[in-house]
């Protein structure tokens, strides 16, 4: 079998992998679909030990209802994958998403209505039969259709992603600052060996209590490198009212980030708009 038929056969098993995604969709059947979802709430949080390993997340206890029986279910949560809150607090309110009679196994989100429809991975297999039809139709045609085909949808994607990105960053700068004082409760150390190299990481959590005085936990987002976030160090901790979850210790950083953001994208929507228009020229 040559490339074309084997295109071929990727594109023909992609799109019977989406149609029977978005059947399972329609008839309500997906996993997403039959999840249990209801509002929860953080009822209790936890420092990891200082030194330690790194640990995934920030330890806490989640507690939700039942929605069958009322009773109220407190278990330990760890983000072992997907969603990861970076700042949390006692009663601080979250989604819960759990298989049904399997409350153990349950996520959290910040909403009950994420990914409800199950539709992820059926646009995601829509994506693959794309690539496969444009990759086919570059093979036969020319590469200029590759340009084209590549460079449409990033720079109308990206167009969406920039006014997501622009509304965000306008309503954090409409929000007043606040800082407070914090301290360096544990930092967190893990080795990797992946055989060819040794390199570490590691992960420092700060502790610190809110403009409304409600004690709270932040992991830093990147590894702590400054010596003054050291062990036991006090520090300031800076975030946008309303938006726990973007507190830093440089606001500096915290001011940059939306522009860096938005400097991204737009790069990405002119390599879009460049590649279209290269291969329209092109064709």
């Amino acid at each position: 079998m040559d490339w074309h038929g084997v295109l071929l056969l990727w594109c023909a098993g992609c799109g019977v992998l989406a149609l029977i995604g978005y059947g399972r969709s329609l008839a309500g059947v997906t996993r997403a679909q039959r999840a249990v979802r209801v509002p929860g709430r953080i009822a209790e949080v936890w420092v990891p030990k200082h030194g330690g390993p790194d640990i995934p997340g920030i330890p806490m206890a989640v507690a939700f209802p039942d929605p069958g029986t009322g009773q109220e279910h407190v278990l330990p949560h760890v983000s072992e994958s997907g969603f990861e809150l970076r700042a949390v607090w006692v009663g601080r309110e979250i989604a819960v998403i759990h298989p049904p009679g399997r409350p153990e196994r349950f996520e959290i989100a910040y909403d009950v209505e994420s990914g409800q429809h199950g539709l992820g991975w059926p646009h995601f297999a829509v994506f693959l039969l794309y690539c496969g039809l444009v990759a086919d139709t570059a093979i036969l045609q020319g590469y200029p259709w590759a340009l084209l085909g590549a460079g449409v949808p990033l720079a109308v994607v990206m167009s969406f992603v920039l006014r997501h990105e622009i509304r965000l960053t306008r309503r954090d700068a409409a929000r007043p600052t606040v800082a407070v004082p914090g301290r360096v409760a544990a930092i967190l150390t893990s080795v990797h060996d992946d055989g060819e190299s040794v390199w570490t990481s590691r992960a420092a959590f700060i502790t610190f209590h809110t403009g409304e005085g409600t004690p709270a936990v932040g992991r830093l987002r990147t590894d702590p490198k400054d010596p003054n976030t050291r062990y036991g160090a006090d520090v300031t901790v800076h975030y946008r009212a309303g938006n726990l979850d973007a507190f830093t210790l440089d606001p500096a950083d915290g001011r940059g980030s939306g522009v860096r953001s938005i400097a991204f994208v737009v790069l990405c929507v002119l390599l879009g708009v460049a590649g279209a228009v290269a291969g329209a020229l092109l064709l």
